[in-house]
């Protein structure tokens, strides 16, 4: 269903193809009815209608709402899915008082999944699962409470779960080391502790996840059952020098406490692996590294590296804005 709608719509939910966060302007009117008899005056005395429009973006797709009532059990008030074409707002429309409102899309969802949705609560059990998203068409979520009163405008934005590591560069230096003369020879690129299912709502500004790939080690049976597999597990770089390698390699998953980006590979016959730890991971952020390995790693992904074994630089961009910082393994 496409267009402006003016009620409730029938449930059902189709995908939003958004490339990158996006923010919803809303302009939250209240109106009185031009007309009501006395019967109807506890039911039809106020409404409000909120009209979305893109900030930067027409909402070419659909997004699906959930208005709740922010008292008690928080119980949903009213559910739309909108739509619009370029330059035509949509609206939504909940009865009057505050609200919660929640935002959704692409959520791969059938009209049965929402018909057990009665309340706040109900919503918070939803969760995000890696298979079903894509970073070119990642799904995306936002609330905010909307209070009682007179005309105004507030910002929604639509975040995306998923977290995005890139490495971007990579060199190896062991002249100071026994095995100088060596180079490290890079087999494969994978993350470990990889969030598989995340719950975005009622986790405040930092949801974690529900399940991991390779959980310490290399499952890759599980990793190919992905749609999208080059999310978590890529093949390596081959041999890797004094001279700087530009890789830009992208993976994705969504927030986790321990997940590391690990370097597997060989010195000479010995086989070791460079796990580089991901701290504060935050769902929408993309963490951009470039590493330097400067001594052989560990012998197991799970086994953290020696002191002074790689220079790590990292800038990480949370929504437009780069905080860079250098720190040592």
């Amino acid at each position: 269903m496409k267009g402006r709608k003016k009620n409730f719509i029938p449930i059902f939910c189709s995908r939003f193809a958004a490339r990158h966060a996006s923010v919803i302007t809303l302009a939250a009117v209240l109106q009185f009815p031009a007309f009501f008899n006395s019967c109807d005056t506890l039911r039809a005395r106020i409404e409000r209608q909120i009209y979305l429009q893109s900030a930067k973006y027409p909402i070419q797709y659909p997004v699906d709402l959930f208005f709740f009532d922010t008292t008690g059990t928080q119980l949903l008030d009213a559910y739309q899915q909108l739509s619009s074409k370029e330059g035509v707002p949509i609206m939504g429309l909940s009865r009057s008082g505050p609200k919660r409102l929640v935002a959704l899309s692409r959520y791969p969802a059938t009209a049965e999944t929402w018909y057990g949705i009665r309340g706040y609560a109900d919503l918070c059990k939803l969760s995000f699962q890696l298979e079903k998203d894509s970073p070119s068409a990642p799904m995306q979520y936002g609330e905010i409470l909307v209070e009682d009163g007179a005309s105004r405008e507030v910002s929604l934005p639509l975040n995306p779960l998923l977290v995005h590591i890139q490495l971007r560069s990579v060199s190896c230096d062991y002249s100071t080391q026994p095995y100088s003369n060596g180079s490290f020879f890079n087999k494969l690129i994978y993350l470990t502790y990889a969030g598989a299912e995340c719950r975005p709502l009622g986790a405040g500004d930092a949801p974690e996840s529900l399940s991991w790939l390779n959980p310490g080690y290399l499952d890759s049976t599980a990793v190919m059952c992905l749609p999208r597999p080059e999310m978590v597990l890529q093949e390596g770089c081959g041999e890797i020098g004094p001279s700087r390698l530009n890789l830009n390699r992208d993976f994705y998953c969504y927030p986790g406490l321990n997940t590391c980006l690990v370097l597997e590979g060989r010195v000479g016959a010995d086989i070791c692996y460079y796990p580089i730890p991901l701290r504060n991971m935050k769902a929408g952020c993309s963490f951009r590294l470039d590493l330097t390995i400067l001594r052989k790693g560990a012998p197991e992904p799970d086994m953290p590296v020696e002191s002074g074994t790689v220079v790590i630089e990292s800038i990480t961009v949370p929504w437009m804005r780069e905080e860079t910082q250098t720190f040592y393994l």
